[in-house]
């Protein structure tokens, strides 16, 4: 197996349009050394974590850029994220161990394009872009277009994620990232769902509600039918079970080692009631009628 270390972007992608589906991208490598490990090996490792600048977490243009290179911990350290952008804070704070945290970047996260991973729930509820640059020109994706299927997403084999931008939430919304998992942080999701809410002028009702699920499809996807359902109304009990219930029929569970498929929309349907809950209490002060 060959092994590279390219020091800019340009060198990298010039890499992978050489090598094609024989090259694999790493940064942490949480998840493609256990790959090796137990898999086939790849024809050639691109270690991109020496590109510089693909590590700053700053505001920029109403917004937050991210570098692909940031690791899930910087997330979780920055104030910038911890204020501004609370969803995804949430989910770098429940993402596995610390040690795993300190090492995996969110980059790999997205790019690994698993249904369970942390991140892309929240980055889908939080309308991110995708920055990726390919040989022949740069462009800007949202992440509703960017996952094509388990491990698949539109960099191909021959793309590279730069970072990712994630415009400010309206003021004064709330947003909760809800996670079930056997160990709790330290496991992967069996279900991740995530919730954000503005509330109307006089507080009486819900409005622009997201809601983003994670390991329960193909891919992260977000539960339209059940945000428009909910959007502009008061929050009490019977719409709230409609809601649960919504949410679990727009989402496709398997059934794999982890749990059954049955169990997984059950859980989805507790943790959107929970999540909407829980906007509605800390918009508008109220208990659920």
């Amino acid at each position: 197996m060959d092994y590279f270390e390219p020091k800019t972007v340009d060198e990298a992608l010039s890499l992978l349009d050489q090598h094609g589906e024989q090259a694999e991208v790493i940064a942490g490598g949480t998840d493609v050394m256990v790959d090796i490990k137990y898999s086939e090996e790849p024809g050639c490792l691109v270690n991109i974590k020496r590109i510089p600048d693909l590590t700053a977490i700053g505001e920029d243009n109403g917004g937050v850029r991210i570098g692909a290179l940031a690791t899930i911990h910087d997330l979780e350290e920055s104030d910038l994220v911890r204020e501004r952008l609370p969803l995804l804070w949430q989910a770098a704070h429940q993402f596995a161990s610390l040690q795993i945290r300190n090492t995996a970047t969110i980059g790999g996260n997205i790019c690994r394009a698993s249904p369970s991973g942390e991140t892309l729930a929240p980055l889908l509820v939080l309308e991110a872009q995708a920055e990726l640059a390919f040989s022949d020109g740069a462009r800007t994706e949202p992440f509703s277009a960017f996952f094509r299927g388990p491990g698949q997403t539109s960099l191909g084999s021959k793309g590279l994620l730069t970072g990712i931008t994630v415009p400010f939430p309206a003021a004064g919304s709330h947003a909760a990232y809800l996670k079930h998992a056997v160990r709790g942080p330290m496991d992967i999701a069996m279900v991740g769902v995530a919730v954000m809410a503005t509330a109307n002028a006089d507080k009486t009702a819900l409005d622009d509600v997201r809601i983003g699920l994670g390991a329960v499809a193909p891919t992260p996807i977000r539960a339209s039918r059940t945000e428009a359902m909910v959007s502009g109304k008061a929050l009490d009990a019977a719409l709230l079970k409609e809601a649960g219930e919504s949410s679990a029929s727009e989402s496709s569970p398997i059934t794999d080692q982890r749990s059954s498929g049955e169990y997984r929309g059950w859980i989805v349907d507790a943790l959107t009631r929970r999540g909407l809950e829980q906007c509605w209490q800390a918009l508008t002060g109220k208990e659920v009628a």
